[in-house]
Order: C-alpha cells, then sequence, then structure tokens
C-alpha cells in the first residue's frame, strides 16, 4: 500500500507517452470554400462568394446575383480551368479533381485539404428574356466542341461511322504489343492513349508518302545520268513532244501532250549524262594528241 505522500508524488508525475500511444491528429473535412469570382468583362469588381460541401455552379450563379444586383437579368457561365461548368456541376467534387490532377503534374505530397480560396472566371452575357429561366445542362457540354483526332479526322473525308469503327477495330487489333505493358487508371487514359497512336501512324503515312516522291525523283535523275553516259543518243528519240494534229477554229494548234515515256526528271539526267559524256570524251582526245 502506497502513503497519502506516495500517492500525491506520482499523480505530480506524468506518464511517459510512447509514439504508437500519442493520438493522430485527422485533417478536418473542409465543410465551406472561398470562391474569388473575377468577371471577364472587366468593368465589375472581384466578388468572393463562399460555398459550402453541397452547393453547385446553379447555386454559385445564385449567390453571383444576390451580391451583383446589376446581373440578376443576365446570362451567367462560369470558367474554371478552362472547362465551361454547367448548372449541375457539384463544385466540391469539382475543385478536387482538378487538385488531385495538378498533384499528379507538379507535387510529390499531396496535401490532405483543399485551398481555401480559388479563383473562377464568370462571362457575363446578354440579358434574359422574360421569363425565361438559364438552363445549360446539355448546350454547354454540346458546346464545348473538342478538335477530331486519330482515325475520326476520316469523317471529313466522307467516310462513314461505320467504316472508321473497321479502321480502328483492324488497327489496334494488330498493335495489341503497345497494350500488355500499360495499365491504365480510367478509361479515359486508354482512349487518350488510343488516339495518339492513331495520330502517330497517319503522320507516319504523310511523312513515307513525301519520303517517297522525294527518292522516286533522285532515283529517276541517277537513272537519267548512267542512261545519257552510256547511250546519249538513244534517249533522244524519245524525249521529243508530238504535236497533236488538232486545231481550233482560229487556227490555233493544241497544247502538245507531254512526254508519258521519260519523266522530267528523267530528261534532265539524260541531258547531264549526255554532257558528261562529251566532257569525257574530250577529256580523252585531248589526252591522245598529247
Amino acid at each position: 500500500m502506497l502513503s497519502e505522500k506516495a500517492k500525491g508524488k506520482q499523480r505530480a508525475v506524468d506518464p511517459i507517452s510512447t509514439p504508437s500511444q500519442q493520438p493522430v491528429e485527422q485533417p478536418q473535412e473542409e465543410l465551406t470554400k472561398g470562391i474569388i469570382i473575377r468577371f471577364t468583362d472587366g468593368a465589375l469588381p472581384d466578388l468572393l462568394v463562399t460555398i459550402n460541401r453541397k452547393d453547385s455552379a446553379r447555386d454559385m450563379k445564385k449567390k453571383i446575383r444576390q451580391s451583383r444586383q446589376e446581373l440578376k437579368d443576365r446570362r451567367l457561365r462560369l470558367i474554371h480551368s478552362g472547362q465551361l461548368l454547367t448548372d449541375a456541376t457539384h463544385l466540391f467534387t469539382h475543385f478536387a479533381s482538378v487538385k488531385e490532377r495538378q498533384q499528379k503534374v507538379d507535387s510529390d505530397e499531396p496535401s490532405s485539404t483543399l485551398p481555401t480560396t480559388a479563383w473562377m472566371h464568370c462571362s457575363v452575357g446578354p440579358p434574359l428574356e422574360p421569363g425565361e429561366e438559364e438552363n445549360d445542362d446539355g448546350r454547354t457540354q454540346a458546346g464545348q466542341i473538342k478538335p477530331q483526332r486519330g482515325f475520326d479526322r476520316l469523317a471529313s473525308m466522307g467516310f462513314s461511322e461505320a467504316d472508321i469503327a473497321n479502321f480502328r477495330r483492324q488497327f489496334h487489333s494488330r498493335s495489341l504489343m503497345n497494350y500488355l505493358d500499360l495499365d491504365f487508371e480510367t478509361e479515359e487514359e486508354y482512349d487518350e492513349y488510343a488516339r495518339s497512336l492513331e495520330e502517330q501512324w497517319i503522320d507516319s503515312l504523310d511523312n513515307s508518302s513525301t519520303a517517297s516522291l522525294s527518292q522516286s525523283s533522285s532515283s529517276s535523275v541517277l537513272q537519267g545520268i548512267v542512261v545519257g553516259f552510256f547511250f546519249p543518243i538513244l534517249p533522244f528519240f524519245f524525249m521529243r513532244n508530238q504535236s497533236s494534229p488538232v486545231f481550233w477554229e482560229d487556227g490555233s494548234a493544241q497544247d502538245p501532250t507531254p512526254n508519258v515515256i521519260l519523266s522530267e526528271s528523267m530528261q534532265m539526267g539524260l541531258v547531264v549524262g549526255f554532257l558528261v559524256n562529251l566532257l569525257f570524251g574530250l577529256w580523252r582526245f585531248v589526252l591522245d594528241t598529247t
């Protein structure tokens, strides 16, 4: 049994707490968030609006109209990170997704809470008609036109959706090796990677066609030089453009048809080969006379 004096001393000494016994502070869940609204026209000053976790873009517009009476009957559009927000957009979820994408790019240690203040642009549109209620749930999404990528660009060339789907199925069935070592977290990442492969394949076709044209032109010149050097006279019989026996009413002749046997690059190579043959013969003649 301990005496009263010993018990008093025992109570005066704090127990030594171990790291495992120390309570861990949990991050408090943020209930409200301050949004600074910047109007695109520049005539109105910035506005600070506080939202809660249940507010949507429609609620944000109502608060803006309550704070700015001159915007009560104007059409408003909310823009954040280059994206036009619909009325049904849940703001807290939207800001959380934007912050998560930013952390994947430029942050190694993501914070547990969202920033207390964020910026958002508000585009002030024309006045609303009497009795008209602003509702842009479907129209804004349709208005965000994304550029066509990959095989979708073939639609502008007259291909049907069935043809494009067939091209895409055959292309990706032959390129399965490009997907074996990759793990996609979302369907959007998979679609983005697939469209990038299609873009690379289409660009490679354009580059290969340009390279083949330049290669065929250079090979035609080289062949013309060789033929013109070893057979300097024979090719000239095929280089002549024959005049067509057709005359117009005013007596003018029809333009001669181009040579279909030898191309222009081949004819240029024949002339160069013929000149090289003459120079080589002149050089041999000078050597023999000396």
